[in-house]
């Protein structure tokens, strides 16, 4: 069984970065793809997102996060508010630049990911969804434990939702 074990974790990630490599080519030019994919959280939930929030959902580092949103503010995609009843919170939402970006970008970039995928036949694609989601849930219940990756280690980011450490 550890044989196959290290087949599916090699092919997870060649797969994973075959598919990074032409899904940068749907984000708009002056984004890039952590950028994206923190707007793209942000563009599921209209009313903002703590931080911490995103951090959870992206599976990265809280410095991660920062540094991110620190540049979409920059750039005017995002803001920082305080949240409503308690003002030591903040929460991230795009900005209307940001929304108008969003609406641009995602049509695109759903063509951008149906084209790569075209090549395998619709039925595989759901016994693949069907199987990546088993192991997923397996993996969330189980949890950290001895010998696992730190979070925003690159076997973290093998979730399509993940986003890698930007440079700088």
């Amino acid at each position: 069984m550890s044989a196959v074990a290290i087949s599916v974790w090699v092919r997870l990630l060649r797969v994973h970065g075959l598919l990074l490599r032409q899904v940068r080519r749907s984000v708009p030019e002056h984004l890039t793809l952590p950028r994206f994919d923190v707007m793209a959280q942000l563009h599921r939930r209209p009313e903002g997102m703590t931080p911490g929030e995103l951090t959870r959902a992206l599976l990265v580092t809280a410095g991660n996060v920062t540094g991110i949103v620190d540049r979409l503010v920059r750039e005017g995609l995002a803001e920082r508010r305080p949240l409503p009843g308690d003002r030591r919170t903040l929460l991230v939402r795009l900005t209307p630049r940001g929304w108008r970006t969003m609406e641009r970008a995602i049509p695109r970039h759903r063509r951008d990911v149906q084209a790569v995928l075209a090549a395998v036949p619709p039925a595989e694609l759901r016994r693949l969804r069907q199987a990546l989601g088993c192991a997923m849930r397996a993996l969330e219940v189980r949890g950290p434990g001895p010998g696992q990756a730190m979070r925003g280690s690159t076997t973290d980011r093998l979730d399509v939702g993940t986003v890698p450490k930007e440079k700088k």
